[in-house]
């Protein structure tokens, strides 16, 4: 096979086709490995309003706060990190969302816009009709 011959367009494909693959396999081990509940945007609200009712210690991670991120890692299988986001108020329709997609085992779709070099003629009109 020669390099004229070589279709770039499906080797893109087969690339996507693959790379698709191998980020299913990695959220269906992250569903088998889950242990706990599955967050719903509810559950998290509940334990930042938890949190907004202890007393201010500057957000550190001890005390009734630690007990709370604990709690809330340990009945829905959350990562440290998520946890302490969710107490603090931060990311919390995001997390629930990370979260979903791995129950669902849905991948969300990316969107080419922080690739200006997919279609430099759409970017170029967006960049006009928003000075105008």
């Amino acid at each position: 096979m020669k390099y004229e011959d070589f279709d770039e367009e499906e080797s893109d494909s087969v690339k996507k086709k693959r790379n698709l693959e191998k980020k299913l396999k990695k959220f269906k081990q992250m569903h088998d490995k889950h242990k706990g509940e599955w967050i719903t945007l509810e559950d998290a609200k509940e334990y930042r309003d938890r949190a907004e009712k202890l007393p201010y210690n500057g957000r550190q991670d001890i005390g009734e706060r630690r007990a709370l991120r604990i709690e809330l890692q340990e009945r829905f299988g959350l990562a440290e990190g998520d946890a302490i986001n969710i107490i603090n108020g931060f990311y919390l329709r995001e997390i629930v969302q990370v979260y979903d997609n791995i129950k669902n085992l849905r991948i969300p779709e990316v969107s080419n816009s922080g690739n200006p070099y997919k279609n430099p003629s759409e970017i170029r009109e967006r960049l006009e009709s928003n000075f105008d």
